[in-house]
């Protein structure tokens, strides 16, 4: 069995999802299985707490595992905060209770449940993506554990993360966004073209109910690249209709893509959103098998 020195397990305690009330009942779950184990509950204070406490708990700690009881993005800034530490030469595994609308992540990798598996002390190295670009003439290096993407869907997430969805309310959404977004200019290449998006993914679903490629392996040291080049609206309508219904087949498979943007472009990583600079390059790769994770 594995032995953590430490299980701490952060949650958003204003979070209008399960994040608190998840926390507790894995507190209590793993409490009465391992009345030995250390386990702490550690609320966030502000955006990016997650990162912070990840990070410092990975440096306190010899061999923490640290849960995230949140959605996505609340994930999102813990695996940024182990990726941090783990630079820096210290060890962390990572896990997640889905108190988010969407759970991209846990959807596509969980299928055991997370107390048991740490009982047994199962845990897998997993792909993480990686984007690195400008964002206000800073540097920006951000990770990933399931999609980025730049065009229509940092402007859907927006949206999709206001409510709780099923099929039809998340498509709807999406098809009344279509007719208020413009389309972005990157340069591929040698070449400056409009795009409606592209999906950098290491998982098949976005936001539960678009299939954005088949099924992919998050161990392959690969990510799924799907464009969705320049179309008028109705066409647009019908892929994205296609995505919820039967899914559409990733354009390739990569380990670096770059592009560079014309304008300022909002790009999205795990919900997360960000602006890239206008003229500068971007590139996105994959690390793999780099994230330790209960899954």
């Amino acid at each position: 069995m594995m032995t953590y020195t430490t299980i701490a397990v952060i949650y958003n305690p204003n979070s209008t999802g399960s994040s608190k009330v998840l926390a507790e009942k894995f507190e209590a779950q793993l409490s009465q299985k391992l009345p030995g184990q250390k386990i702490e509950l550690i609320a966030t204070e502000y955006a990016g707490h997650a990162k912070e406490l990840a990070y410092s708990i990975a440096k306190d700690s010899q061999n923490p595992l640290v849960i995230s009881s949140s959605g996505d993005g609340g994930y999102s800034e813990v695996v940024n905060g182990a990726m941090q530490a783990q630079q820096e030469g210290y060890t962390i595994t990572t896990g997640l209770l889905p108190a988010g609308n969407a759970n991209d992540h846990f959807h596509n990798l969980h299928d055991e449940d997370i107390v048991e598996l740490i009982i047994a002390g199962k845990s897998k190295k997993i792909d993480l993506l990686k984007v690195v670009g400008t964002e206000d003439g800073k540097e920006l290096q951000y990770y990933a554990h399931s999609y980025i993407g730049v065009g229509l869907t940092p402007k859907i997430a927006k949206e999709l993360n206001k409510t709780k969805l099923n099929a039809f309310k998340e498509t709807w959404l999406v098809a009344k966004l279509l007719f208020t977004v413009k389309s972005i200019r990157l340069k591929v290449g040698d070449k400056v073209r409009n795009y409606e998006s592209i999906i950098f993914s290491n998982v098949d679903r976005m936001s539960k109910y678009l299939t954005v490629s088949q099924p992919s392996e998050v161990t392959d040291g690969k990510f799924e690249v799907t464009i969705f080049r320049r179309r008028n609206k109705l066409q647009l309508i019908q892929v994205l209709l296609k995505a919820s219904v039967i899914g559409v087949k990733e354009d390739s498979q990569a380990e670096t893509f770059s592009f560079e943007t014309v304008d300022k472009t909002l790009l999205q990583a795990d919900g997360e959103i960000m602006m890239l600079d206008g003229k500068t390059e971007c590139t996105v790769t994959i690390e793999k098998q780099i994230l330790n994770c209960v899954v």
